[in-house]
């Protein structure tokens, strides 16, 4: 958490997007919730925020993961949050399972920009709902873009590595496009995490974390690197990081 805190301060990065949000189960559930003392996305916040860095947060959680953690999504922002809202886009909305897909949505006043909207999303695997989940996100995505969005941008853990059917789902239509694809083309198939990871054992890694732009709105990605890999920070996780930057029209 230190080293995800540092380097957030260190880049003045003006959004952060985390998967897979720890809070101890044990621990009171909160109204927000995720200030509880163990929630790993809260923790960071606030030591900006002892930093004097001032960042707003939004989260909600899915299921009970490892037996112990209340698992989630949060948006982190510099910038002023509206409309923030969570919503299941999987079939199944126990707690107790952990195929249940709670996903954390919002708009983010950007100065000189507008309404950028964010879904912040961790689906299942093609097998396992994805469809019906991708699905499900693109009804709600369109619900909201009557507040005057002007940027859209989907980001997280998709479980569809690059080239297969699901990937092809999200961008056959064109409707949004892989920012890093654009970026770096013949790097289309460099992996975002290291080894064998929870949900890809025996298989060989593979690029399965995104951010899509829907297509022709007016913010262009002007650089795209791989960050918490050891190249470029340390790891911190089973999964890598993407850091952009977008130039806003």
């Amino acid at each position: 958490m230190n080293i995800i805190a540092e380097a957030i301060a260190n880049l003045r990065i003006d959004v952060i997007c985390f998967q897979e949000v720890g809070e101890y189960m044990y621990d009171p559930i909160t109204t927000p919730y995720g200030e509880s003392p163990s929630n790993m996305a809260f923790r960071i916040c606030n030591k900006l925020r002892q930093w004097g860095l001032w960042y707003h947060i939004h989260q909600d959680w899915s299921h009970i993961g490892f037996y112990r953690w209340r698992e989630g999504t949060a948006i982190m922002s510099r910038y002023p949050m509206l409309h923030n809202f969570s919503a299941y886009v999987s079939v199944d909305h126990r707690k107790d399972n952990y195929m249940s897909r709670n996903i954390t949505l919002s708009c983010l006043v950007v100065p000189w920009f507008g309404l950028l909207h964010i879904a912040n999303v961790h689906l299942s695997w093609a097998h396992h709902g994805f469809y019906e989940e991708y699905c499900n996100l693109q009804k709600l995505i369109c619900s909201r873009l009557y507040f005057g969005v002007r940027g859209d941008l989907i980001v997280g853990d998709f479980n569809a590595p690059a080239g297969e059917h699901a990937y092809n789902h999200i961008v056959g239509n064109s409707e949004y496009v892989d920012q890093f694809y654009e970026l770096h083309p013949h790097r289309f198939y460099e992996p975002s995490y290291h080894g064998q990871i929870d949900g890809w054992k025996n298989y060989s890694p593979k690029r399965i974390d995104y951010i899509f732009k829907r297509n022709g709105h007016p913010m262009q990605v002007k650089s795209m690197v791989v960050i918490f890999n050891e190249d470029f920070y340390p790891i911190v996780s089973d999964h890598f990081g993407y850091l952009a930057r977008f130039e806003m029209f």
